[in-house]
């Protein structure tokens, strides 16, 4: 499981429940027991960074994109 309760984020605090299902499932799946450090929210996107791994992109409909 991802250990995430409350994350930063540009838009204040984010908790699991504001993130898409399919995007919550895809971390829970390739990054288990990863601690999300950051999220972003664009119009059209999100960014997770992983602390201590990749930041992963995914659309704005939770479809992952790319890691960076």
């Amino acid at each position: 499981m991802v250990n995430w309760n409350l994350v930063a984020g540009t838009d204040g605090k984010f908790s699991s429940q504001d993130i898409r299902r399919n995007i919550l499932t895809f971390i829970m799946k390739n990054h288990p027991g990863s601690l999300v450090e950051f999220i972003e929210k664009d119009c059209d996107s999100y960014r997770i960074d992983i602390r201590g791994g990749d930041a992963l992109i995914f659309d704005f409909k939770g479809e992952f994109v790319k890691a960076v």
